[in-house]
């Protein structure tokens, strides 16, 4: 019955409601006791939260109208912090109002750490909600994590999960670090090879390498074998002008020459595929997709690795 706690067992969830999978509507709700209420540690890893955020609530000051929604995403990195921010304004249908990622010299974990203190995060920990029929993203979810191993966690994806106050705090947080000195990247337009690689458990592999052409296509050559025991298959596909801006614009939208500085993430079973970026000067980068960021960002390399093995960008020639 709903509002009944039940006790999960050999474990420290508690189930406080609880719908029949074919229930459209039905809200499940579940409190892990064992999550700290107050976290004791000063060295933050990741910071990972998404919001909508109520109408309510005193209106951000820095914003030319009201935030509707924030996603900010924060990981200790090489040299400094990789940010990601996106913030949506309350009208429906509306493009962000920003959407990019940084990566800055400064090191923007202490100030987050404060943060998460000063709102009270962590009281909210371990409670996780979700109401079927809706996005599982809708309301909202925190993940934060730190290097001693503790964690705060919680979502809901029928409310907002964040005052306005807070989202708003979050949003200048991130805007002023982001507009701070950068790390210095290769630039994309010096771009001028791309190899993607796959070995899989059962033998098989792929592999494509693009080469950037000075009149601004390309060639990719691929081969793939598709068993231990198969032939291997070869192919030559030739891209317009348009086909290698758009892969152009892929790594830089999710931030890919960065990722080298990442820490990592986890991989899935039997998973190893890489990318490595080749630059004019002789720089090369090599791009796991092994590295710890949300999914929003971590797709990219998705992205790339189909339209290196099989993906018709809409101008091959």
């Amino acid at each position: 019955m709903p509002g009944k706690e039940e006790k999960a067992p050999g474990k420290g969830t508690v189930i406080l409601r609880k719908t029949g999978p074919e229930v459209c509507g039905g809200t499940d709700t579940t409190l892990d006791s064992d999550a700290p209420r107050e976290i004791l540690s000063e060295e933050m890893t990741v910071f990972d939260v998404s919001s909508a955020l109520p109408v309510s609530g005193r209106e951000p000051e820095r914003f030319g109208e009201p935030l509707g929604a924030v996603s900010a995403f924060a990981a200790r990195a090489e040299g400094g912090s990789f940010l990601c921010l996106e913030t949506r304004p309350r009208r429906r249908g509306r493009e962000p109002v920003s959407a990019a990622w940084a990566l800055v010299r400064e090191d923007v974990m202490p100030a987050l750490v404060r943060l998460v203190r000063e709102e009270r995060l962590a009281e909210k920990n371990g409670r996780h909600s979700f109401t079927h029929g809706l996005p599982e993203n809708f309301g909202g979810s925190v993940d934060i994590r730190y290097a001693g191993g503790e964690r705060i966690s919680f979502s809901d994806n029928q409310r907002p999960i964040l005052s306005r106050e807070t989202g708003a705090r979050i949003a200048r947080l991130f805007g002023d670090a982001m507009a701070g000195e950068r790390v210095p990247l290769p630039a994309l337009s010096e771009l001028r090879s791309v190899h993607f690689a796959e070995k899989r458990e059962d033998g098989g592999f792929t592999e494509a390498a693009l080469t950037l052409l000075p009149g601004g296509g390309g060639t990719i050559l691929r081969r793939a074998r598709y068993g231990g025991e198969q032939p291997v298959y070869e192919s030559e596909v030739s891209l317009g002008e348009a086909a290698v801006a758009a892969i152009r614009k892929a790594a830089g939208d999710c931030g890919l020459l960065a990722w080298p500085r990442l820490p990592e993430g986890r991989c899935g079973p039997g998973e190893d595929k890489t990318l490595a970026l080749v630059f004019t000067e002789g720089t090369e980068l090599t791009v796991r997709r092994d590295r710890a960021l949300p999914a929003y960002l971590a797709g990219g390399f998705f992205d790339l690795e189909l339209a290196l093995t099989v993906k018709n960008w809409g101008d091959t020639e």
